[in-house]
């Protein structure tokens, strides 16, 4: 198996013991599609995304964490997303040189997206609070044709789950399509997303922990 095989992965990672304070303070600013979303980096979509992004001065405890649990010498992108729908299935790709169907995505530079492909799975995700299981993953992943956002047949669901004893799970990003079926009653749902310049090294051994540790639960194909 190849680590960029796995599209899903619940990470080996100490619980996070302030979720009910990032709860309590989550300030979504910007609707996106299926989310109201806050952002804890600083976030200029006319610029394509390399940079690492200065940080914003809130959920103080949260930043903490990720400073000093996820593998990143850099951070990208961090921002907190509430869903109280189903999300349909997408894809997390970022594009050289298409913005989106709204003109709403930012582009990506080769570099990074190159460093994003080889880092697979790079998207590192936590669940604040919410159903552990409404996660799932299908085949059907789009191209952009003609400026359009094309996508294939869904021939398959393959449901998730992430365990009570970590928070944090990673998610392959490139035509790796996802989706979330709403739980009834699960109107707080909140989930963390960072991406960003991954310490290649540090990154690779915490995947290989964890799919030693989680193999069970690990969606490879």
């Amino acid at each position: 198996m190849k680590q960029s095989e796995i599209r899903f992965l619940p990470l080996s990672l100490p619980k996070f013991e302030h979720k009910q304070k990032v709860l309590d303070e989550f300030n979504p600013d910007t609707e996106f599609y299926f989310w109201g979303e806050e952002y804890i980096t600083v976030r200029d979509r006319s610029i394509p995304f390399h940079a690492p992004m200065p940080l914003q001065p809130v959920h103080p405890e949260l930043v903490d964490y990720v400073k000093t649990h996820f593998p990143f010498s850099g951070i990208v992108l961090m921002k907190l997303i509430r869903a109280n729908r189903d999300v349909k299935p997408h894809v997390d790709d970022n594009y050289l040189d298409f913005d989106g169907p709204k003109k709403d995505f930012n582009t990506i530079t080769k570099e990074f997206r190159d460093h994003q492909l080889d880092t697979e799975p790079c998207g590192y995700r936590m669940i604040i609070e919410g159903d552990r299981k409404s996660l799932y993953l299908t085949d059907g992943a789009p191209e952009v044709v003609d400026g359009k956002l094309t996508y294939g047949e869904i021939t398959k669901h393959i449901s998730t789950e992430v365990p009570e004893s970590t928070d944090c799970f990673a998610l392959k990003s490139y035509g790796s399509m996802h989706g979330v079926k709403k739980t009834e009653n699960d109107d707080n749902r909140l989930l963390l997303f960072v991406v960003g310049w991954l310490d290649e090294e540090r990154h690779r051994e915490l995947i290989k922990h964890s799919y030693e540790r989680y193999k069970e639960y690990a969606v490879v194909f």
